[in-house]
């Protein structure tokens, strides 16, 4: 018997399977590069020829992904989140004035309830088009290429929301990526002192593989796909139900309940951002800070969360304090401490969309503990 599901029961349904999709491809917003907030028109300063780091990452206090609307039971979970990372990064002097650098990571983001797992990558390119002389700087401008993916993010447990439950929820190849373009001027204030600024813009797009849930209805367990806002459910199993006939199979649009799948979760966007940093060196010492403005503005997904009375945010602050000590010739032992003050603000665009958005509220802080081969 197939049927299109009737009104009284769907919406439930298909707000259950949207906020869970949503919290699988946003698990954890948008988009400044890794590492942007040290960003220098002179790399050489980090190795004459070039440099390999490898570093790992924690957050160092717990991360809080409760909403005050949450059940009880789930925000107590939500407000013990975690995150930790590794990466590998790599520059290389082309030639002079001339860099390409790349980057890997692997991030694990933990909400409380389930775990989520992300890779990553950046290749850039620096060209420095002006030489620094006396009070002149050096001039360089960055164009990168970067992105956030997974294999496929899904539930571990059930999830409850009024009306229904979604036993599961899986979606397949979620991703960012961007384009940026960044001009950076580096002053020598003094022989052991750097001071640099920052500015750039860039473009951001979201994208998602497949969106499939699985639902109880009436004793009966279904299979939920969704191909954009169309939703098809069949039954997972022989089933006699509670009582009534059974539905096998049922058609649905979730635009007829004000979603729209591409635009709430696969959104796109345009970002400016402007900073300052300084580094200053000391005998086998190199101490770098600095601060980078980042503003996004996205296309449909925050005026759709907005209308439905739920926070937005367009803006965040990353600070960064890095102090590193040359061991060996060719060796560095470095301590990174970034901090933000929305979560996951700087480099993970993928866990943003329409649902998620009022969980970004919250300021995030990680430790980085990594290792430079200079060359």
């Amino acid at each position: 018997m197939a049927a299109r599901w009737p009104l009284a029961t769907t919406p439930p349904v298909l707000q259950a399977a949207w906020a869970v999709a949503a919290c699988l491809i946003a698990a954890t917003p948008a988009a400044a590069a890794p590492q942007d907030v040290l960003l220098s028109a002179m790399p050489e300063r980090l190795g004459e020829s070039g440099n390999l780091e490898a570093s790992t990452s924690r957050v160092n206090r717990r991360i809080n992904f409760s909403e005050p609307e949450d059940d009880p039971r789930l925000a107590a979970a939500a407000a013990n989140g975690d995150y930790r990372s590794t990466q590998i990064a790599g520059a290389w002097q082309v030639r002079d004035g001339t860099w390409l650098s790349g980057a890997l990571w692997q991030r694990q983001i933990s909400d409380g309830i389930d775990t989520f797992r992300y890779q990553g990558w950046q290749l850039s390119g620096l060209v420095r088009v002006n030489e620094p002389e006396g009070l002149v700087p050096a001039v360089a401008l960055r164009l990168s290429a970067w992105g956030n993916q997974a294999d496929v993010t899904e539930t571990t447990t059930p999830v409850r929301v009024p009306g229904a439950i979604l036993d599961s929820v899986a979606i397949a190849r979620p991703s960012d990526r961007q384009w940026q373009l960044d001009l950076i001027g580096t002053w020598a204030a003094a022989p052991t002192l750097d001071i640099t600024g920052v500015i750039g813009a860039g473009q951001v797009q979201l994208g998602y593989g497949d969106l499939s849930a699985t639902t109880t209805r009436n004793g009966c367990r279904y299979n939920l796909s969704f191909n954009g806002n169309d939703i098809f459910g069949t039954l997972a199993e022989p089933c006699t139900g509670t009582g009534g006939g059974v539905i096998q199979q049922f058609f649905d649009s979730s635009g007829d309940y004000g979603v729209d799948v591409a635009k709430e979760i696969a959104w796109g966007g345009t970002f400016l951002q402007a900073g300052l940093n300084a580094s200053w060196r000391q005998g086998p010492w190199t101490v770098r800070g600095g601060m980078l403005m980042h503003r996004i503005q996205r296309r449909a997904v925050d005026s759709i969360a907005e209308a439905r009375g739920q926070r937005t945010f367009k803006g965040a602050r990353l600070l960064a304090l890095e102090a590193s000590h040359q061991f060996h010739d060719h060796l560095t032992l470095l301590l990174r401490l970034e901090a933000s003050d929305h979560l996951f603000m700087a480099d993970l665009p993928v866990t943003y969309n329409s649902s998620t958005s009022s969980r970004f509220g919250g300021r995030f802080s990680q430790a980085t503990l990594g290792l430079r081969a200079s060359f």
